[in-house]
């Protein structure tokens, strides 16, 4: 062939290895399409291109089959040369240049680079008799170094649109995480705080259970199970309690009795694609993160996922991003709690106070009125308390008031309610309930205060009750305060009649004579 010829043969080989580069979509398909033309061009009977590609390999290979790829070095010495030279071997022979080769060369290496960097080689067997020349080994030259160049473009472009697509789906969580936290923010209620979490899993991962365990609250186990198959549901509650006590005990040192436990289900997961039971069966992982604030576990959050391949461990991390918050809501919920009680109940017996008291009244009295459902008053009063306290001391005036307390409360209906009004008064209301049914609670109260509340103080000094009691029956005015006023003067009656009684109160006209 001529050497005009020859000229115008690379001149539309470049064109054509330019061609077929620029439209592959990616670095394997454009070495595919560069091998075959490269093979033909040198008359090659075997080609194959192995060039890097971040921490493996990307083999292009034409006339060769893969146990012949798999013999190719990873780091050979031919692909440390500067140049394109012919070798009598394709496995790291030695170069023809200086003539004291093992053989005569039957190939050509083209050394994949840019610059000094060195990303590969291609090798291509053309035969003995079919060497290139020295033009068209610069020509190959040319050609390493313009795939090197395509290679390394286009994994800068992989790597850009990575980084982009991560950083998208950095921007989504983070934008979840801060709905999140509003969320958590106008939320002051565990429960709906634990179904709005789990509608939020269920539509950013396919998740199968949700579990959340509050020590705050007793411990409490809240389920999060499926809107239709009810997946989590499928697990005995006996068994789920059982799992929670080892795993506390086992992984944070926490003992916990199973029989403390509470469970509640809430179905309000996204239906799941697939029917696997939670627990730790196959097919199935659990993200169990524990929800901590101030060095102190308040609980854990657990999710289960499907296993497999290609599991996701950015919803791991969001996982873990969210239980923090979720900590931080327990938290706040137990002071807000707290502070709650200690608005609403006295701090010394447990009971309500007075400011709840009046509440509480106004709302029962309100009902009466509207309904015609009857409502008992009950005063009581500690007979000779201010004896207690001046003579055995306060701490064993605080040890009576708390005894009478629990007494009051033991032997109430759920129904009723028990006050302390204020020192050492406390007031007792019973819905639905007339003053006769109320003397004789009065009168069971009365006996357990002398039975166990006695030996309270210091030598055994007597505790007695005095109860004053009225009811709405005979109210003239349907006003509250006047069914105050009337057992107020029927504790003062049981007062002034010797203290360790229980006064009804007088119907209207009577009780008026009485105190004027």
């Amino acid at each position: 062939m001529a050497r005009g010829e020859h000229r115008v043969a690379r001149a539309a080989l470049m064109q054509r290895i330019a061609e077929c580069l620029a439209e592959a979509g990616n670095a394997e398909a454009g070495l595919a399409r560069a091998v075959p033309l490269l093979s033909r061009f040198l008359k090659a009977d075997l080609g194959v291109f192995l060039v890097r590609k971040n921490a493996g390999w990307m083999i292009a290979a034409h006339g060769a089959d893969e146990a012949f790829c798999r013999t190719l070095p990873r780091a050979p010495r031919i692909a440390a040369r500067t140049g394109p030279v012919a070798l009598s071997a394709v496995h790291g022979g030695t170069p023809s240049g200086g003539g004291n080769g093992a053989g005569p060369p039957d190939a050509v290496v083209i050394p994949v680079r840019v610059g000094r960097r060195r990303l590969g080689y291609g090798v291509f067997r053309t035969g003995a008799d079919n060497l290139p020349s020295r033009e068209t080994l610069l020509l190959l030259d040319v050609v390493g170094a313009h795939v090197a160049a395509f290679c390394e473009t286009v994994s800068r472009n992989e790597r850009a649109k990575t980084d982009l697509d991560h950083l998208a789906c950095s921007n989504r969580d983070l934008a979840w995480l801060l709905r999140f936290g509003e969320a958590l923010h106008a939320l002051n209620d565990p429960d709906t705080m634990f179904k709005w979490l789990c509608r939020e899993l269920g539509e950013t991962a396919p998740v199968l259970g949700v579990e959340l365990l509050s020590l705050s609250e007793g411990p409490f186990v809240r389920i999060g199970t499926d809107l239709a198959t009810r997946v989590s549901a499928k697990r005995d509650g006996i068994a789920i309690v059982k799992e929670w006590s080892e795993a506390l005990a086992s992984r944070y040192r926490i003992l916990v009795p199973e029989g403390e436990f509470r469970l509640k289900r809430f179905p309000c997961l996204p239906v799941a694609e697939h029917g696997h039971p939670c627990g730790n069966t196959p097919g199935v992982r659990r993200v169990e993160t524990p929800l901590n604030h101030a060095g102190r576990i308040l609980g854990v959050l657990a999710a289960y996922l499907p296993a497999g391949p290609g599991e996701d461990r950015r919803i791991d991390r969001l996982i873990e991003s969210a239980a923090g918050q979720v900590g931080l809501f327990l938290h706040k919920h137990a002071d807000g709690e707290k502070i709650r009680f200690l608005a609403n109940h006295d701090a010394l017996t447990g009971l309500l106070n007075h400011w709840s008291f009046q509440n509480i009244f106004e709302r029962e009295f309100e009902r009466h009125r509207r309904h015609d459902r009857n409502l008992s008053l009950l005063f009581v009063d500690i007979d000779h308390f201010k004896r207690i306290n001046d003579e055995y001391g306060h701490q064993a005036g605080d040890r009576v008031l708390r005894e009478i307390a629990r007494i009051l409360t033991a032997n109430l209906r759920k129904i009723d309610y028990v006050f302390r009004y204020g020192g050492d008064e406390f007031v007792v209301l019973m819905t639905e309930t007339d003053s006769q049914r109320a003397s004789m609670l009065a009168h069971r109260i009365r006996g357990a205060v002398k039975r166990e509340a006695g030996g309270i103080a210091p030598s055994r000094l007597p505790v007695s009750i005095s109860i004053g009691i009225a009811d709405c029956g005979d109210l003239t005015q349907a006003e509250r305060e006047e069914l105050l006023f009337r057992a107020d003067v029927a504790l003062y009656q049981a007062k002034n009649g010797g203290r360790d009684r229980i006064r009804v109160a007088d119907r209207p006209l009577d009780c008026a004579l009485r105190v004027n």
